[in-house]
């Protein structure tokens, strides 16, 4: 898997090799970023890194910051091996569950939040609630999911839009204001 944007563009990330992990195809990551545009001096939060593919690609493409929570200790050893490597900086790894995460980041705000949970277990329509929970707000939120799973967002949470891969869909959320 390679980087398909950016300063780094063509550099190959080492995938740990960890049951459940399915790093975002390039084809999405491509199409996400088209979509997102410039994100030059933006901070994101990346919820379920897995890989770090997703965090790579935006500071490969000029995001200010990016923090990435993962629990798994393969893949958390992966990421930072790749940051010790590239000598990437302005990148912060939490090696925990996402709710722990998001204890720990209660109140900040991102530009971008992408999360990519395990697909089709209901996860992916509490995230919101886990958001507004812990007072993490941002400009823009999407959350990936499989094309054959359609989620029930909470009250006071709308899909803007939905974009669908081959068996992954892109999913665009908004706030709404109460």
């Amino acid at each position: 898997m390679r980087i398909t944007g950016g300063h780094l563009r063509g550099r190959r990330v080492p995938v740990a090799s960890l049951e459940g992990l399915r790093p975002t195809p390039s084809k999405v990551r491509q199409a996400l970023f088209n979509i997102l545009g410039d994100i030059h001096g933006q901070s994101m939060l990346d919820l379920f890194s897995g890989s770090g593919v997703m965090a790579l690609e935006a500071l490969s493409r000029g995001a200010q910051a990016v923090v990435s929570i993962e629990q798994h200790p393969k893949a958390i050893h992966a990421m930072r091996r790749i940051q010790r490597d590239w000598q990437i900086e302005h990148w912060q790894l939490l090696p925990m569950r996402v709710e722990k995460g998001m204890e720990r980041l209660s109140g900040r705000y991102f530009e971008l939040i992408f999360a990519d949970p395990p697909y089709a277990a209901g996860i992916s329509e509490q995230l919101p609630l886990w958001l507004q929970q812990h007072g993490i707000t941002c400009g823009k939120l999407v959350i990936e999911e499989s094309a054959r799973y359609t989620p029930n967002w909470p009250p006071g949470w709308q899909c803007l839009q939905s974009r669908a891969y081959g068996d992954t869909c892109l999913h665009f959320l908004h706030r709404m204001d109460t």
